[in-house]
C-alpha cells in the first residue's frame, strides 16, 4: 500500500484514540462506547472509512468521441454482422471506465464523457473491444497516451487522434479540466467544496 496513505490512516487512528480518551474523561462515553471505538481502531473499518472519504484532489474530464475501424482488418470480428464496439479507459491504479456498446458498425460514435481522478505523472490506457454474448469479448485494438500528451491536450483543449495499431483503426478523444465554476474555492486547495447548482 502507498506509504502516504498508511501514514494518513495511522494519524486518523491516533486522532480517534485521543478523542475516545477525552470522551471518557469528560464523562460523555461509557465503557461500552469506548470498547466499540477501540474495536474500530484495531479493525480495518477505520481504514475503509478513511480511504472512502470524499476525494478532493485533481480531476480531469475524458471524452471518447468515436472510433474508425479498418473494415478489411476487422471483418472477421463478427461472423454475420459488423463489430459491437466499446472502449475501456484505465488511468492510475484506481480509475477504470467503459463506454456504452455501439452495435453493428465500423465507425462507432460514442460521444461519451466521464470525470475521473487525475494522476499527473501517469499515462492513460485505452482498450477497444468487440462485445460478445456467448463468448468472451474480443480485443480490437489498444492505445496509450503518456502524461506529457495528456498535459498538452488539457492545455490546448484540442482533440487527439490515437492509433489502435497498424491498420486497425484510430480513435478520437478529448481530455480537459473540469469547469472551474463547479467548485467554490477554499482558503487551501483541499478545502474547496462543490458549488450549489442554483448559485451563479
Amino acid at each position: 500500500r502507498n506509504p502516504v496513505i498508511q501514514a494518513a490512516v495511522l494519524k486518523m487512528k491516533v486522532f480517534v484514540l485521543i478523542a475516545a480518551i477525552l470522551a471518557v474523561a469528560l464523562g460523555s462515553c461509557d465503557g461500552r462506547g469506548l470498547g466499540t471505538l477501540f474495536s474500530i481502531i484495531k479493525s480495518n473499518r477505520l481504514n475503509i472509512w478513511w480511504l472512502n472519504r470524499p476525494y478532493n484532489g485533481p480531476e480531469i474530464v475524458v471524452e471518447i468521441i468515436g472510433v474508425d475501424l479498418n473494415q478489411r482488418a476487422n471483418r472477421f470480428l463478427d461472423r454475420w454482422s459488423r463489430p459491437d464496439t466499446f472502449v475501456t479507459i484505465e488511468h492510475g491504479q484506481t480509475e477504470r471506465h467503459s463506454t456504452q456498446v455501439e452495435g453493428n458498425t465500423y465507425q462507432p460514435r460514442f460521444l461519451w464523457k466521464t470525470k475521473m481522478r487525475f494522476y499527473e505523472t501517469m499515462g492513460m490506457r485505452f482498450l477497444v473491444s468487440d462485445a460478445n454474448v456467448l463468448r468472451g469479448d474480443d480485443v480490437v485494438g489498444r492505445a496509450y497516451i503518456d502524461s506529457d500528451r495528456i498535459a498538452e491536450m488539457m492545455r490546448t483543449g484540442e482533440p487527439g487522434l490515437l492509433s489502435l495499431g497498424e491498420n486497425i483503426g484510430i480513435m478520437k478523444i478529448v481530455v480537459t479540466l473540469p469547469p472551474s465554476d463547479l467548485k467554490e474555492k477554499g482558503a487551501l486547495p483541499f478545502t474547496s467544496k462543490v458549488k450549489r447548482l442554483d448559485m451563479p
